[in-house]
């Protein structure tokens, strides 16, 4: 080998050397100012990147991280989407988080007991997520989840979900639906044998009686059991939060001999076996009541005040229940 070829090689790796180490304090070195979320929006390019993170860094200019993410092959294995940084990041260590795409999460709760009316408030206002023009319209929602139920009530489990600035308020419903129907399925297949409930749906409306009359989760077994033995006498339910729904936005606070006289699907005092459809998102504590009520001679029960509630076997028993606790 010549010496001016060993003088090339030599002067090829004492520039790599010097490119190298000049990276490194240009391009490795940086550290973020301040905790921040980066924002690297689909079609970014590899300048719009860097460009980025000279805003948010103590980088001086774009070229160095450009260059350095270059020879290291990771040009094209950035990946769009939010994420966090914080102070004292490097900018190598955003670099590995954006080429293995380990975006933020962002989380939504709905609650025990939620109508379907308050879970799409909350999704309306729930950031970020990507929305388009009518995407939670009744069509396209019962078009993603397959069902021909035209209310949608109750279909939804209750629970916290996590989504990536990507997802889409139908998408967060879908995953919410497939959990109901998992949860809704165990609940029925693991029944108690005689239960008078004809279906799965059935049980569904069922818990979310019980779901709006149990203040405490212990009682619902035993709230599940009176509404088992009603239905067993053909006695009218009764239970105040159905009559409550059936008014919708009627109802506004203090309910009166007025609201229990109105005749709507859903008043069960003048209307005999279960409401059309369910009232509210049970948990799985109200499925498993639904499935598993408690065997006892209880009729009636009454609000104490203190969240649990007072049972009764006879009517005369029940009315002075009423006087004691209202």
């Amino acid at each position: 080998m010549s010496k001016y070829v060993l003088i090339g090689i030599a002067g090829v790796v004492s520039f790599m050397v010097i490119l190298v180490t000049y990276l490194q304090r240009t391009a490795l070195e940086p550290r973020v100012l301040h905790s921040n979320v980066l924002l690297l929006e689909s079609g970014s390019s590899l300048r719009d990147f860097a460009e980025l993170m000279v805003l948010i860094s103590d980088l001086e200019s774009p070229m160095p991280i450009m260059t350095w993410v270059m020879i290291t092959g990771r040009s094209s294995s950035l990946k769009a989407g939010e994420y966090k940084v914080s102070t004292g990041d490097s900018v190598e260590d955003i670099v590995t988080h954006v080429v293995a795409g380990k975006v933020l999460e962002h989380s939504i709760t709905f609650p025990e007991g939620f109508e379907f009316r308050d879970i799409i408030n909350r999704l309306d206002t729930a950031k970020p997520l990507f929305r388009e023009e009518g995407d939670l319209s009744l069509d396209l929602i019962k078009q993603a989840i397959g069902t021909d139920h035209e209310v949608l009530e109750g279909l939804f489990f209750p629970d916290t979900y996590h989504y990536i600035r990507s997802d889409t308020p139908v998408s967060i419903l879908r995953r919410a639906n497939k959990v109901l129907q998992v949860k809704l399925q165990d609940a029925w297949s693991g029944k108690d044998d005689g239960l008078l409930l004809k279906n799965p749906y059935e049980l569904l409306v069922l818990a979310s009686l019980i779901e709006m009359e149990a203040v405490v989760a212990h009682e619902k077994p035993k709230i599940s059991g009176v509404f088992v033995n009603r239905l067993r006498k053909n006695m009218r339910l009764q239970t105040d939060p159905t009559v409550i729904y059936g008014l919708g936005d009627e109802f506004t606070g203090g309910l009166t001999r007025e609201h229990l006289a109105k005749d709507t699907p859903y008043n069960t005092y003048r209307r005999n076996g279960l409401p059309p459809t369910p009232i509210s998102c049970p948990g799985w504590d109200s499925l498993f009541a639904a499935a598993h009520p408690e065997e006892h001679s209880l009729f009636y029960f009454v609000a104490k005040g203190d969240g649990t509630h007072y049972f009764s076997k006879t009517l005369k028993e029940h009315q002075e229940a009423v006087k004691t606790y209202r």
